[in-house]
């Protein structure tokens, strides 16, 4: 792909992204009631994105207005009072596609920006910010496992070494693990914060502490070192981990774990966005563009998992699959392209489960044709853990783990506001779920 096709289409799933922002801001704010104003405000904002939609020859994703709206809603809470800062919420979003999606409306972005500041001019911040909620520790479903389980496999999502707090509850993770029973782990890629050497070093180390065979992956934050301004992951990668980063298949006991890295190497033409403030960091180095894609030997990889040899497989990658709807919609997410190969190659009847990392949730927002496609959360943030998967002959059982630490867990979940809490969390169904081959 030239740097031509990838600016021209991240253009394009910017226009995307910011046309399902506004869309489900106004229905947020119509189901809200008694916010007209800001719903016509969002509705004008976008009627212009999507005017620049159409010159891209891309009409509007209407059927992700409804889910993305459903996601704001289940972060922000069903009315304005629920959280005392949801309304600052809505208008971070908003603030979000000033930003992002401003730049590409040429003639339109005046009017685009005016509306943006008529909406942060009207909003009324709270007089003080709700605590976090009491500490305790997740009650995650006890569910039996569909048969006799033959082995366990760990998921441990993304690190983030480098950041603060990561390098101990990720340590924690990895002592969990190693008590656990399983038998192989897959990480799922931002093995660093910054994409420096010396946090590839530290990550590298940490991850030779578990005690069975595992392999990880490149995320988005691994391949842009801030500290060098410049694209240093796959040389980074390739030294530390001692592969390229085009995907590798591992085998366990019958089954293929196809380990996918979903990045592109390209830098972001956009510094880091600060959703508190609404506005961009000054000075702050962009990162690389956080839109995810596959190479030709991954799709290759796929291939062989589709193949009538295949047997049964998981499949890994760093980005979710699309639709995504989650924040940013669209763009957060893997290419369209690479998508849709996945969904093909879970039409195999191979695939039994694909499990992705960079949103730091469990989240299970679709299946492909019965196969779940699942998000994992991090040992970092909150609710702070691992996932553990139990592996049978005809399915599996899925729960995700908190790490036992107390003190840790307990520090951790101290300092997370009920944003954070529910946005991370999930439903008990997407803590812990079971699967079975479904019978041909």
């Amino acid at each position: 792909m030239t740097q031509t096709d990838l600016a021209s289409e991240v253009i394009r799933d910017l226009l995307r992204s910011g046309w399902i922002i506004e869309r489900a801001r106004h229905d947020v704010y119509i189901s809200w009631g008694g916010h007209d104003r800001e719903a016509a405000w969002a509705a004008e904002r976008a009627g212009l994105i999507a005017t620049a939609l159409e010159a891209n020859g891309r009409p509007p994703d209407n059927e992700l207005v409804a889910p993305h709206a459903r996601w704001m809603l289940s972060v922000g809470g069903g009315s304005p009072d629920e959280f005392p800062l949801a309304p600052m919420f809505m208008v971070r979003m908003a603030d979000w596609v000033d930003g992002h999606v401003g730049p590409f409306l040429d003639d339109d972005e005046p009017r685009l920006r005016e509306i943006g500041a008529a909406q942060r001019e009207a909003l009324r911040f709270p007089g003080s910010l709700p605590a976090p909620p009491p500490y305790r520790r997740l009650d995650i479903p006890e569910l039996k496992p569909p048969g006799k389980v033959r082995f366990t496999f760990g998921i441990l999502g993304d690190l983030h070494v480098g950041s603060p707090n990561a390098t101990d509850r990720v340590r924690a993770a990895i002592a969990d693990l190693n008590a656990s029973g399983a038998e192989l782990v897959i990480q799922l890629g931002d093995i660093t914060d910054h994409g420096n050497k010396d946090e590839f070093e530290t990550a590298m180390q940490l991850l030779a502490k578990l005690e069975m065979p595992h392999a990880t992956m490149m995320g988005n934050h691994d391949v842009y070192s801030i500290g060098e301004g410049r694209l240093s992951g796959k040389e980074y990668y390739s030294s530390y981990f001692g592969r390229e980063p085009d995907g590798v298949v591992l085998h366990h006991k019958g089954i293929s774990f196809a380990v996918l890295d979903s990045i592109e190497h390209a830098a972001s033409p956009f510094s880091p966005f600060d959703l508190v403030t609404g506005r961009f960091i000054e000075g702050a180095d962009a990162g690389a563009v956080v839109r995810g894609t596959l190479t030709h030997p991954q799709h290759d990889i796929l291939a062989d998992i589709a193949g009538p040899e295949g047997g049964p497989a998981f499949i890994f990658l760093h980005h979710p699959t699309q639709p995504y709807t989650g924040f940013p919609p669209v763009l957060f997410g893997l290419r369209d392209e690479d998508a849709g190969r996945i969904h093909a190659v879970c039409d195999s009847g191979n695939v039994w489960g694909v499990f992705a990392g960079h949103t730091h949730r469990n989240a299970r927002t679709r299946d492909y044709d019965g196969v779940p496609v699942h998000e994992v959360a991090i040992p970092r943030d909150y609710p702070n853990g691992y996932a553990l998967v139990d592996v049978c002959e005809d399915g599996y059982r899925y729960r995700f783990v908190q790490i036992s630490d107390e003190k840790l867990l307990r520090a951790a979940s101290e300092s997370t506001g009920p944003f954070q809490q529910r946005y991370g969390r999930g439903t008990d169904e997407e803590l812990s779920f079971v699967w079975t081959r479904p019978s041909i």
